[in-house]
């Protein structure tokens, strides 16, 4: 997105609109040209007045101007600035407010406007709601919908909720929402990402398995931030919960059970791919000889034998000029064996968690780049969603670099 960009942002009756004052002057300061959309309900809780004064120009909050006092676009407050917009934000985005932008109604202006943006604008909304109505199937659904049609969700976090409660429904942190609107664009257009996620399920028998309690939520994030800079990803992944996958137009999401599984398919894939990203917690073993039926308990510890499973990144051929980052789930002396796995699986990049950050949403991060003599970066604590956009970064970095040695050598 240019600097002179139109950014949008649609407030809706939420308690979390007071938060939206944040987001908004992060983005006014950060040069781009904001403007600012009420639903009735959100005038109960912000004052327009209060946006009116960060962006410096009106905030539109009625579907119907007063004919005798507008002129030209004014009329039109459902269309204008909308159909300029490069990005458009529902922050924050309550239950009722994903529900009608989900099926298309236009009964105010934020959600009128929705409807008129050009086809080439970035969609977000920020939930913000009850850990109870966030959970409601209804809404996920809803969510899902926009999702599928490119709409960027960004959070909900968990925390301490205005009802009281605690769990997840809170409006992610509004610099984080801000950056995540600013960085967005087509950076990455014209790229192929393949990423592999989540665990891996080896067969003991026709009931039981071997797995790990990896959640996919790494490998949904980075795809995600890929996609919306504009790469084509194929996301594969085991078996994780539907909400793990990663909804957006630009991915395509293929399902796996086993560690040789998983290799077979991305075997088909990596070809055509520019960057690899192997996220997937994979079993390091699998029994010799899964049963096809269910076997006695008495004869489990007599029959189960275990053989190693591929090794998916060192045995994915990789063509001239592919990027390819690892990560690395360690406990003791995790520096010294990350650096051994970046070596031996001919990685561009590894990042180093710990086993705590299995099947959570944040976790300390430590990131080394091949031919950096061992010097680690120590990331800190991060969202996996934070993580993944720094990955997005420093593989853009990376081939813009590329780019200027190239260009320098011609």
């Amino acid at each position: 997105m240019e600097p002179s960009g139109v950014i949008i942002v649609g407030i809706t009756g939420g308690i979390a609109a007071y938060k939206a004052a944040e987001v908004v002057r992060a983005l006014d300061r950060a040069g781009r040209e904001v403007h600012v959309m009420m639903t009735p309900a959100a005038t109960e809780f912000v004052s327009p007045l209060t946006f009116a004064a960060l962006v410096r120009r009106p905030v539109l909050t009625q579907m119907f101007p007063n004919p005798e006092l507008a002129t030209g676009e004014a009329l039109y407050p459902h269309l204008q600035p909308a159909e300029r917009a490069d990005a458009f934000l529902v922050c924050p985005a309550t239950a009722d407010a994903i529900a009608r932008l989900a099926v298309g109604m236009a009964n105010d202006v934020v959600t009128a406007a929705a409807l008129s943006l050009p086809a080439g604008c970035h969609r977000f909304f920020a939930p913000a709601m009850n850990d109870r109505m966030w959970a409601n199937p209804i809404v996920r659904e809803n969510t899902q919908r926009l999702e599928s049609w490119g709409w960027v969700r960004i959070g909900p976090a968990s925390g301490a909720l205005a009802c009281g409660a605690m769990g997840e429904g809170r409006m992610a942190d509004p610099e984080q929402i801000a950056e995540i609107v600013l960085r967005t664009g087509h950076r990455l257009v014209g790229q192929r990402w393949l990423v592999l996620s989540g665990p891996t399920r080896e067969p003991i028998d026709a009931v039981r398995f071997v797995s790990n309690a990896s959640s996919g939520r790494m490998g949904q994030a980075v795809a995600l931030a890929a996609a919306v800079e504009g790469a084509k990803v194929v996301f594969i992944t085991g078996p994780v919960e539907p909400e793990r996958w990663p909804v957006h137009p630009a991915v395509e999401v293929h399902l796996v059970q086993t560690a040789r599984e998983m290799l077979e398919v991305a075997a088909t894939m990596v070809g055509s791919a520019d960057v690899v990203v192997f996220a997937a917690a994979v079993a390091d073993m699998a029994p010799a000889s899964p049963a096809a039926v269910k076997l006695p308990k008495h004869r489990l510890g007599r029959v189960l034998r275990w053989a190693p499973t591929p090794d998916i990144a060192a045995s994915l051929p990789r063509r001239e000029g592919q990027t390819r980052i690892g990560f690395a789930l360690e406990s003791d002396d995790g520096r010294t064996s990350a650096a051994r796995k970046l070596q031996s699986k001919h990685l561009d990049a590894i990042v180093l968690n710990r086993p705590e950050s299995m099947g959570a949403s944040e976790a300390e991060f430590e990131f080394l780049e091949a031919g950096k003599s061992s010097t680690w970066e120590s990331w800190g604590r991060l969202s996996k969603d934070a993580c993944a956009r720094r990955l997005v970064e420093w593989v853009i970095a990376r081939r813009s670099r590329a780019s200027e040695s190239s260009f320098e050598k011609g």
